[in-house]
């Protein structure tokens, strides 16, 4: 299963744009073979996710907010999936994903490794072992406080610097990263839009800001909106 971040950011970014059998070119006006597909090699389940990212729905208009709601959500649609397609449920099960699948696929995990441990007490003949073999995360965001602390760092003073050390550019990036940390700490405290999305809004413009078309290895570094 192949899992794009966001969170909100629709699956077919992946089958579409990266690792899917076809990718998009000439402006939209036309396919071209992906060499480099996954499923040259696997079965793979492109899966928007949270409910209403992409082409998902739910019927009755319910939404899901937090990534271990996700993740039994997730778990659900598997069962699903394994009961309709049942010479899937031996293989082994490999849960792949970027950004802030970071956070979200731990959470897929769990559930699905907490599921299997009571299957096997009580043997429901209603579901399905899930073999999780590995969790893949690309670029992933797992902890924002750390990880965008890190960026002045990294194109400061990293293998790859982006700024000269002493630069104006990496004297504000030090400052705003300072600023962004308290703000996510208060992200961290109160989980709410009124401390989360400030966090997200000053982190992004006032450190990816200041990196235009340099910083491309950091795109995915997103920071939850609760």
């Amino acid at each position: 299963m192949w899992l794009n971040g966001g969170p909100g950011c629709s699956s077919t970014t992946g089958l579409l744009f990266e690792l899917g059998p076809c990718s998009i070119a000439n402006d939209g006006k036309n396919i071209t073979f992906n060499k480099h597909s996954w499923n040259s090699d696997a079965n793979i389940i492109f899966l928007d996710q949270p409910v209403n990212t992409g082409f998902s729905y739910a019927e009755n208009g319910k939404t899901v907010s937090t990534s271990p709601v996700a993740g039994q959500d997730v778990y659900a649609f598997l069962e699903l999936f394994l009961t309709r397609f049942p010479k899937y449920s031996k293989a082994p099960f490999h849960l792949a994903g970027e950004s802030y699948s970071g956070t979200l696929a731990p959470n897929i995990a769990k559930v699905i490794f907490e599921a299997n441990r009571e299957l096997s007490l009580t043997q429901n003949p209603n579901l399905k072992h899930i073999n999780l073999a590995s969790i893949v995360i690309a670029n992933g965001l797992t902890e924002p406080y750390t990880q965008f602390g890190s960026i002045p760092e990294q194109v400061c003073n990293g293998p790859y610097p982006v700024f000269d050390p002493n630069s104006r550019e990496c004297k504000k990036l030090k400052l705003n990263a300072s600023v962004c940390q308290k703000l996510v700490e208060g992200c961290y405290k109160f989980t709410s839009r009124l401390t989360c999305a400030p966090a997200y809004m000053y982190c992004y413009s006032q450190i990816y800001g200041i990196l235009p078309g340099k910083a491309v290895f950091l795109r995915h570094l997103h920071l939850p909106t609760v």
